[in-house]
């Protein structure tokens, strides 16, 4: 897949494209007609889901590359690669993510491993993604939350829980409301550095992946209650391709578990400029990112 391509194409990026959520978006966005970058951890993971989903639309334009989120030096040779690869970024949809480590683990830097995932390495993929998306007329970028958010209460000064007890749901409670704050500040520095993009956050209310079942809503409620893949993704699918939508917002199911897309109240503490710029400067420390922002006109 070269960087000419067609100017009416979009590009879209997948973080987790290869497998439950992530591929299915992949598998919809080829339907649509979108130029597809699966990013996968496991590169053969990678190449197989990008085989599934030719084998079913054969002129779908994908590719898969290799991306580490709690590697930020795998990040930097993703960002250097792609832009070998592609002239634009459309569409960056922050899926991919870690659930429910029994056990505590780390990233190199110290980073507990889910926030090092979930939202710190979606926060310098964004960041380092930054020069192609502004080259799309309106760029956009979805990042994917879950109602584990309202688990979250973070501690800026123990992010590596060195200070107190391990606990596994409120750690993945911690990365998706981070996930969630990140969304918002992204939208007000879009905002005010006069750039045309959106930044939406979503979350796929109860899904039988996976990934949702290890966080604890397997067994019984899990088989009667959760949404197939298909109409799981239905909310970030919404999200990143709806043209009525507004930017800093949330979108998941009717219902809250289960239903058709909807936008979501958000809590007072999301838009609290406060906590969220503070959780931007220390993603900025902690990942070394740099935003190269344009500056707004007088």
């Amino acid at each position: 897949m070269g960087s000419g391509g067609s100017q009416t194409m979009k590009t879209a990026v997948v973080t987790g494209g290869n497998q439950g959520l992530g591929f299915e978006s992949c598998r919809q966005l080829a339907r649509l007609g979108f130029r597809i970058i699966v990013a996968s951890r496991n590169l053969k993971r990678g190449q197989q889901a990008v085989a599934q989903i030719k084998s079913h639309c054969p002129a779908a334009q994908i590719q898969t590359l290799t991306l580490d989120l709690a590697n930020y030096d795998s990040i930097d040779r993703f960002s250097d690669r792609l832009q070998r690869t592609v002239d634009r970024v459309d569409l960056l949809l922050n899926n991919a993510g870690v659930v429910n480590l029994e056990y505590l683990a780390r990233n190199h830097q110290g980073i507990e491993l889910q926030m090092a995932t979930n939202h710190l390495g979606h926060f310098a993929l964004t960041a380092s993604l930054l020069p192609l998306l502004l080259q799309s007329n309106q760029p956009r970028v979805v990042t994917l939350t879950s109602g584990g958010y309202k688990w979250g209460d973070i501690r800026f000064d123990d992010l590596g829980w060195q200070q107190r007890p391990y606990h596994r749901v409120k750690s993945y409670g911690d990365s998706k409301l981070a996930n969630l704050l990140f969304s918002y500040q992204l939208q007000q520095v879009f905002d005010q550095h006069q750039i045309n993009g959106i930044s939406l956050a979503a979350h796929p209310g109860l899904t039988g992946t996976e990934r949702q079942q290890s966080v604890g809503v397997g067994g019984w409620l899990s088989r009667f209650l959760a949404s197939p893949v298909s109409q799981g993704v239905q909310s970030q699918m919404h999200a990143a391709t709806a043209t009525a939508v507004t930017g800093g917002t949330l979108w998941g199911p009717q219902f809250g578990l289960r239903g058709k897309p909807k936008s979501t109240p958000i809590t007072a503490l999301i838009t609290n400029p406060q906590i969220a710029e503070q959780l931007w400067q220390i993603s900025e420390q902690l990942t070394g990112s740099a935003w190269h922002l344009p500056t707004p006109s007088p």
